[in-house]
C-alpha cells in the first residue's frame, strides 16, 4: 500500500503541474517530507491524507490505492477456490482470514478444508496443511445440512478424508473411513488398493473384483450414451467408432470360450453399428452387422447366464448378477435397440433377417 501511495502522491501532484516544493507548501511540510512521501520511505499521518484526498479531488482508498475486495460469502469461497486452482501461495493464509470471518458457513469451511488438502498433498505431503485439512473436512461435515450443493455430501466429504488419511501413510484410518462410508460400494476400489498396501489380498480381491464389474457396466453405459449422442447429433462415423470401442473392451474381459453378459451387450452394439451403417448409406453394412448380431444373440439366448463371475478378473464366492432393461432375451435386446433409434428402415432389415 506504501509503494501505491507514493506513486499516486506524485503522479497526482504532476496532473496538478505542481513541484515537491509548491506541494510542501500546500500542506506545510518541508520539501524533504513529500521525496520521503514519494520515495516510499514515510506517509503521511490520516488527518494529512485526509486533507490530501480533498486537495486532490479523490477518494480516500484511491489516494492510497486500496481496493476493497467482495469479502461476501459466495464471493470469498470462489476467490478461495481460484486460488486453490493456482496454488496461489497466499491461499493458506487467506484461508484463515475466511475462517475467522465465516467460522460456521458450510461453503468456507469446505472450501477451506479443499484448499488445505490440496496444498498439503501437492508434489510432496505437507503434515501441517494436511492436519488442518482434516480437521476442516470434520467440520464441514458436522455442517453439511447447510450445503446446497448436490455435487457434495457427507460420503464426498468422508473420502477426501480418507484420502488425507491414505496420503499421509495412516492406512488402517483411512481404511475404517472407507468402510463405514462405502454407500453404493462408490469406495470399493479404493479399500481394495488399501488392503493391497496392506498385503490382505484375499479380502482386496474381493472388492476390487466387485469395483471392477461396476466399472465395466459404467462404461457399457457410457458407450451406449456416448454412441446415442453421436447418432443423435448426425455424427454416424463416430457412433461407429465408440460402438466398435465397446465391443473391443468387451473383449478384454471375456473368458475364452465362455459365454457372459458382456456377448449379450455386444449384441446391442453391433445394432447400434448397423443403424449408424444405415444412415451412413451402406445397407450392406448394416445387414452384416445385424447378421452377427442375432448369431450372437441366439447363442447367448441357447443358455443365457447373467452372472459376472463368468468375466476374466472377476473373483468373488457369491453370484453377482450383471443385467440391463432391454428385454427378456437378448434377441428382444436387439428389437429394443431397433425401436429406441427409431428406423423403419433398420426394422425392416431386422425382420428380413429373423424371419
Amino acid at each position: 500500500m506504501k509503494n501505491n501511495l507514493a506513486s499516486n502522491i506524485r503522479s497526482l501532484r504532476k496532473e496538478k503541474g505542481l513541484t515537491q516544493e509548491q506541494l510542501a507548501e500546500v500542506f506545510r511540510v518541508t520539501i524533504g517530507a513529500v521525496h520521503k512521501w514519494e520515495a516510499g520511505l514515510s506517509v503521511p499521518d490520516i488527518s494529512l491524507l485526509m486533507e490530501m484526498a480533498d486537495f486532490f479531488d479523490v477518494s480516500l482508498d484511491v489516494l492510497v490505492g486500496f481496493t476493497v475486495r467482495d469479502n461476501r460469502n459466495g464471493a470469498l469461497a470462489e476467490r478461495l477456490r481460484k486460488m486453490t486452482d493456482t496454488q496461489d501461495p497466499h491461499g493458506p493464509e487467506e484461508a484463515e482470514k475466511a475462517l475467522k470471518k465465516y467460522p460456521n458457513s458450510f461453503r468456507i469451511v469446505y472450501e477451506c478444508a479443499y484448499l488445505f488438502r490440496a496444498f498439503g498433498l501437492m508434489f510432496k505431503i505437507n503434515k501441517e496443511y494436511c492436519l488442518r485439512a482434516i480437521e476442516l473436512y470434520e467440520k464441514a461435515i458436522s455442517l453439511i445440512s447447510q450445503s446446497s450443493d448436490p455435487n457434495i455430501d457427507a460420503t464426498t466429504l468422508y473420502g477426501d478424508l480418507a484420502t488425507i488419511y491414505m496420503a499421509m501413510g495412516d492406512y488402517d484410518k483411512s481404511l475404517e473411513i472407507y468402510k463405514a462410508h462405502n454407500g453404493g460400494y462408490i469406495f470399493n476400489a479404493r479399500i481394495g488398493h488399501l488392503l493391497v498396501s496392506k498385503k490382505e489380498y484375499k479380502e482386496a480381491e474381493s472388492f476390487l473384483s466387485y469395483a471392477l464389474v461396476n466399472q465395466i457396466g459404467n462404461m457399457v453405459n457410457l458407450i451406449s450414451s456416448k454412441a446415442l449422442c453421436y447418432a443423435g447429433k448426425g455424427d454416424f462415423e463416430k457412433a461407429k467408432e465408440i460402438l466398435d470401442a465397446g465391443i473391443k473392451f468387451n473383449a478384454l474381459f471375456k473368458k475364452k470360450g465362455v459365454l457372459c453378459f458382456l456377448d449379450r451387450i455386444d449384441c446391442l452394439y453391433l445394432t447400434g453399428i448397423a443403424y449408424a451403417e444405415l444412415m451412413l448409406k451402406n445397407k450392406d453394412g448394416a445387414k452384416d452387422h445385424l447378421k452377427k448380431a442375432k448369431k450372437k444373440a441366439e447363442e447367448f439366448d441357447a443358455a443365457p447366464d447373467f452372472d459376472a463371475r463368468r468375466e476374466r478378473f472377476v473373483e468373488i464366492d457369491e453370484p453377482c448378477l450383471a443385467f440391463d432393461t432391454t428385454g427378456e432375451t437378448c434377441i428382444e435386446g436387439i428389437e429394443s435397440t431397433i425401436k429406441l433409434v427409431e428406423s423403419k428402415e433398420l426394422l425392416k432389415l431386422w425382420k428380413s433377417i429373423n424371419t
